[in-house]
């Protein structure tokens, strides 16, 4: 990690990389004395550094006079940590991170005054997307939270499944149209040594349990339904409860199948997420198909260029993002906080000019993100060190999505002189997922609290069952019999009060 982080910012210092204090509609600094705020902060996984090592963080500092008290906690643990806080009334004056807004209002301050008096930026966000001031503000009419991510087209899709069409010639094979074909492929990657080391170390479908792009719940979409964290999907505006649906059944016996022949990472339930990084860091290739968000998030080196987007297949869904993108609780402030104002302002400045918006996102200017001759900008991944990926690197010298901004239309040109390199080929690969996308979308909103309380103790019941059912079903195999009993178990889990709010939520917020 030191020499990785030595490289970084040798190339800092040879590139020029610099922050600039460009014109921002805001009054600076926030406060006239230096005061300190702690944070509790959902740590990306992939950065090799803290927070307050971070240029963006020490830049924001300077600027603001805000300082940051950084609690750092593992996203396995921010759900817990986050928990325990609200329960025990041991908060932190702001939760950055997915925080459960409804259930923990009366624990949360409200915002919307403080945005209209003071928060121009914010303000803009509202005017340019008018659906997200809705979107943010709860039943009662306050506002508890801010959204965090980037919101565009390249995120429209999470995972994705990329083929190496290396190994398809190889092995003598076309790109696959159909699940029999797509199997028969997977058989001839785990049989016929296509990455010529004479072991049989390939991994024909490479996914895994420990990060939500690569969940393999997301091809079940091959068999008409969808997994999502919810277990819903919307058809001819009825809310589906997919986990009770035909296509479900189907998808379990294939994804058992792929299991059971090796077709599929025999790690998948075990492994971290460090594990899962180390089987695209290998010096031999190992990866047949790849579901991931792009290849360079776990491929690294000259095997990126092997992999193109499969196609959905005939009939498929896949999940969409919903709509406002981002996460709309990323950041939130709690009643601890003695000086709420700044706390709403420090958003608002890290979302007032592109400088400081992609220094919380992609790290310092000329590394992976640099102005064009012709006023655009676009990211790139020339000077990301070997052994490394670009995702590694904007969540070490920057933050990334889970930094206090919201990257939207409001900062990029035209889309085809953005886009460059990976993006370039993301957003294309995109372009063939949204096809198969479904018509009606859960909409991105907060709901009545009473009854989103309820069906949040519901899904906790509900993803008691599921998780380990679903592994079970994987690993071990499902049948007709067993299939009838998960639906019995079903019926006793208050599904159809778990769907019947979801309903209500989706007439009420399309």
């Amino acid at each position: 990690m030191r020499k990785f982080l030595a490289l970084l910012a040798a190339l800092c210092l040879v590139l020029g990389c610099t922050v600039s204090a460009m014109a921002v509609d805001v009054d600076l600094p926030i406060l006239e004395e230096k005061e300190t705020f702690t944070w509790y902060i959902s740590k990306e996984s992939l950065s090799q550094n803290t927070w307050p090592e971070k240029e963006c963080v020490i830049f924001t500092e300077e600027q603001t006079n805000v300082h940051l008290d950084c609690v750092e906690i593992p996203s396995s643990g921010w759900t817990e940590k986050v928990n325990l806080a609200f329960a025990s009334d041991t908060l932190p004056d702001v939760f950055m991170g997915s925080v459960d807004v409804v259930s923990n209002c009366d624990m949360l301050a409200p915002i919307e005054e403080i945005i209209d008096a003071c928060a121009p930026n914010i303000q803009q966000i509202f005017a340019d997307l008018p659906e997200m001031r809705g979107a943010l503000t709860l039943p009662n009419g306050h506002i508890y939270s801010l959204p965090t991510g980037d919101a565009d087209v390249k995120n429209m899709i999470d995972g994705e499944l990329w083929i190496n069409t290396t190994w398809l010639e190889k092995v003598n094979k076309e790109m696959p149209t159909t699940v029999d074909e797509f199997v028969d492929v997977l058989k001839a990657f785990r049989d016929g040594d296509p990455n010529g080391n004479g072991l049989a170390d390939e991994i024909p479908l490479l996914a895994t349990g420990s990060h939500s792009a690569a969940y393999i719940r997301q091809i079940m979409g091959l068999f008409g339904t969808l997994d999502n964290s919810n277990h819903i999907r919307v058809q001819d505006g009825s809310v589906i409860f997919t986990p009770a649906e035909d296509g479900y059944f189907q998808a379990l016996q294939f994804l058992h199948m792929l299991y059971e022949e090796g077709l599929l990472n025999q790690e998948y339930f075990t492994e971290d997420y460090q594990q899962f990084l180390a089987k695209g860091q290998n010096e031999t290739c190992v990866a047949g198909v790849l579901l991931e968000w792009y290849i360079d998030n776990i491929m690294f080196g000259p095997y990126v260029e092997q992999y193109a987007p499969i196609e959905p297949f005939e009939g498929s869904l896949w999940n969409k993002s919903a709509m406002p993108q981002g996460t709309l609780n990323g950041f939130s402030i709690t009643t601890a906080c003695s000086n709420v104002e700044a706390m709403v302002r420090y958003y608002d400045y890290c979302n007032s000019s592109l400088d400081i918006l992609n220094l919380w996102n992609y790290g310092p200017e000329n590394v992976i993100w640099r102005y064009l001759d012709n006023g655009l900008w676009e990211v790139f991944t020339d000077n990301v060190p070997e052994g490394s990926s670009s995702s590694q690197v904007r969540r070490t010298l920057g933050v990334g999505p889970t930094a206090p901004m919201y990257a939207y239309s409001r900062w990029r040109g035209p889309q085809a002189e953005q886009y460059a390199g990976r993006i370039t080929a993301k957003v294309a690969a995109n372009e063939l997922y949204l096809k198969h996308t479904p018509a009606e979308n859960m909409p991105n909103g907060f709901g009545d609290i009473d009854e989103t309380t309820e069906r949040n103790l519901l899904l906790v019941d509900i993803d008691q069952y599921l998780d380990p059912f679903f592994a079970s079903a994987v690993v071990d195999g499902i049948d007709e019999a067993g299939w009838q009993q998960h639906l019995n178990v079903l019926s006793t889990l208050g599904v159809d009060e778990y769907i019947g709010y979801w309903q209500t939520f989706y007439e009420q917020h399309t």
